[in-house]
C-alpha cells in the first residue's frame, strides 16, 4: 500500500473517531443510551430466528446489530455472549446501567444464557422476542428477573 494512501487511511479513522467523541460530549448521551435508542428505533420488527436486521431480528441479532454503529463487536450467540469475557459481568440487577447487554437463562437448561436484550432502565428492557413475533419492551419483574444470569456492560461508561 503506497505511504499517501495509508496516510489517508489513517488519517480518516482519527478524523472519524474524533467526530464520534464530538458527538457523544456534545449529545450529552453515553453510548449505552446510544445503543438503547438504537434498539428501540428496532420496536414491533418481527422476531426471525438468525436474522441480525435491518428488517427482522432474533434476540442475538438484535443485539449484535445495535452495537456494530458503535464498533462493538460481540459473537452471535447468546450463549456465546453471556459467556464472553472481554466485558465486565453485571451480576446484581441493581447496578445495571442503560444499555447493558442482558443475559437470561429461559429454559432452564444447562446453558447459562439462552436470550438477551438491551437494559432501558426502570427495570425494563428491549429485546427481539420470540414469544410474542417482535421487537418488544418487557419489565423485568414479570417474567424474566428469575431467568436472569447476569449482564455485560459492553457500552463505554464516561465519567
Amino acid at each position: 500500500m503506497r505511504r499517501r494512501t495509508r496516510f489517508r487511511l489513517l488519517f480518516n479513522a482519527a478524523l472519524s473517531a474524533c467526530l464520534v467523541l464530538i458527538v457523544y460530549a456534545t449529545s450529552g448521551l453515553t453510548q449505552g443510551e446510544i445503543v438503547a435508542m438504537h434498539a428501540l428505533s428496532h420496536l414491533e420488527a418481527p422476531y426471525v430466528y438468525g436474522k441480525a436486521g435491518p428488517d427482522s431480528f432474533d434476540c442475538s441479532g438484535l443485539v449484535i446489530h445495535c452495537l456494530k454503529p458503535e464498533d462493538i463487536r460481540l459473537p452471535r450467540s447468546a450463549l456465546e455472549i453471556g459467556a464472553d469475557g472481554r466485558f465486565r459481568k453485571i451480576d446484581d440487577p441493581g447496578r445495571l446501567m442503560v444499555g447493558d447487554v442482558l443475559c437470561f437463562d429461559t429454559v432452564r437448561d444447562s446453558d447459562p444464557s439462552d436470550h438477551v436484550g438491551f437494559y432501558l432502565g426502570g427495570g425494563q428492557f428491549v429485546h427481539a422476542s420470540s414469544a410474542k413475533g417482535k421487537v418488544v419492551v418487557s419489565d423485568l419483574a414479570d417474567f424474566y428477573l428469575d431467568k436472569f444470569t447476569g449482564a455485560r456492560r459492553v457500552a463505554q461508561v464516561w465519567f
